[in-house]
């Protein structure tokens, strides 16, 4: 089959571009084309389809908004990316007739980047979509569905302006205003309506998806994978808990390091990842004196120096405090026989067996995360069964191959085009 795969990176910034490369080459492996439709930024992937990506925002080296000085121009492509992109269009057009065409697009991340405009090029080519879903943004203007520090759902049933309401995007009312108006314009043109199948890592996401009017028969929930590429690790663990991926608000990492000083263990605390909104430096100021030489931030990790800060780990700990779907962090600790002390959130639950692959605590309480850490701390003999225990479950359940043959299944069914 020839896939289009559409997100707005075409580089490791986080689960959802991890995913896609390991997907495209688990395709290319069993003969099938994968064809990336992305934004150009410095730093991406190399492929013979980047001449079609889209320009970015800004200069290619400026990811972040908080980076790009705001011209005229580029208030116009942000918005334009926003909203409802010609410009994305166009490029993906000009793709399609350079490859002669696709059996099927897969949709990943595109908001702000290069918009859904891009479904309605996709139904003019007469070519049936499958949108993968990593977040809430079909139901929430700031895709996470929360606010201030709460979960909260008045957006689900289709009340976008609850989210101009409360200033939830970026706390900005511009921000915003665009948001909530995209949302009522893609209502207002059926812009999902032509996609054929919605795939989600969880249960949790499938029924906020039906609560939201979204048919249930077209939701498909497909866990994510875990690749191994024989990288695992098997070395003495240190005395160290870890926590590695985005460093963001909604992440709970401030509860995290709150409940780490209350047990004050003979253990260090080490937080790994890119911060987003200078939350690295807020985390910074929650650090008392006598712990500064205890809690570490060594920054962005990936491949082989990544798996060793896990794998080395005593556990690892997933804080959130939003309804996290199911963050691949979480796989990655089991394959690296290292248990997992998360938040009993969002899909969370349905990846942590309390007791059997890690522990769940309350989420966004100090109290009993405090307490978790303490009973993981005093019982390594069990975490050790723990690692095991998720080592075994990964392996068994969550290979790519067999991801990518249910997916393929799930595009044959969409398409009416077997596999090859």
């Amino acid at each position: 089959m020839k896939i289009v795969i559409c997100n707005k990176y075409f580089f490791l910034n986080g689960g959802t571009d991890r995913y896609l490369y390991d997907l495209m080459l688990q395709l290319g492996a069993t003969g099938h084309t994968a064809i990336p439709f992305s934004v150009r930024y410095a730093g991406s992937w190399e492929t013979p389809y980047s001449s079609y990506f889209l320009d970015p925002p800004g200069r290619p080296d400026q990811i972040q908004l908080k980076d790009i000085r705001l011209t005229p121009f580029n208030w116009f492509r942000f918005l334009d990316r926003s909203i409802y992109s010609l410009e994305a269009r166009l490029a993906l057009s000009r793709l399609l007739g350079s490859v002669q065409g696709a059996d099927i697009a897969y949709i990943l991340n595109i908001y702000n980047y290069m918009s859904p405009s891009i479904l309605h090029t996709f139904r003019k080519r007469h070519i049936p979509v499958v949108m993968h879903l990593g977040d809430y943004n079909l139901l929430c203007p700031n895709y996470t569905l929360l606010r201030d520090g709460k979960p909260c759902t008045l957006c689900v049933d289709g009340a976008y302006h609850h989210g101009l309401r409360y200033c939830c995007v970026k706390k900005s009312i511009p921000a915003s205003a665009v948001r909530v108006a995209a949302m009522y314009l893609y209502r207002l043109l059926n812009i999902y309506d032509s996609i054929r199948a919605f795939v989600v890592p969880c249960e949790f996401m499938k029924t906020k998806l039906v609560e939201g009017g979204f048919p249930e028969k077209k939701i498909h929930m497909l866990r994510y994978p875990v690749v191994h590429y024989g990288q695992r690790i098997q070395p003495e663990k240190k005395n160290a808990i870890v926590y590695f991926g985005r460093m963001s608000y909604e992440k709970g990492l401030d509860l995290l390091i709150r409940a780490y000083q209350n047990v004050a263990p003979d253990v260090d605390l080490i937080l790994i990842g890119k911060s987003y909104d200078h939350e690295i430096d807020r985390l910074k100021a929650l650090i008392l004196p006598a712990f500064k030489e205890r809690i570490r931030f060594p920054g962005f990790q990936e491949g082989p120096d990544l798996y060793r800060y896990i794998a080395e780990a005593l556990f690892t700990v997933v804080p959130s405090r939003w309804y996290d779907n199911a963050p691949l962090s979480i796989y990655e600790s089991y394959m690296q026989e290292t248990p997992v002390l998360a938040a009993a959130i969002g899909g969370i639950p349905e990846q942590v067996m309390d007791g059997v692959t890690g522990k769940l605590f309350a989420p966004d309480s100090e109290h009993d995360l405090t307490n978790a850490l303490q009973w993981m701390i005093d019982n390594p003999k069990m975490l050790s069964e723990m690692g095991r225990a998720g080592h075994a479950y990964v392996v068994q359940n969550l290979s790519i191959k067999d991801h990518t043959k249910q997916l393929l299944a799930l595009f044959e069914t969409v398409s009416g085009r077997p596999p090859q």
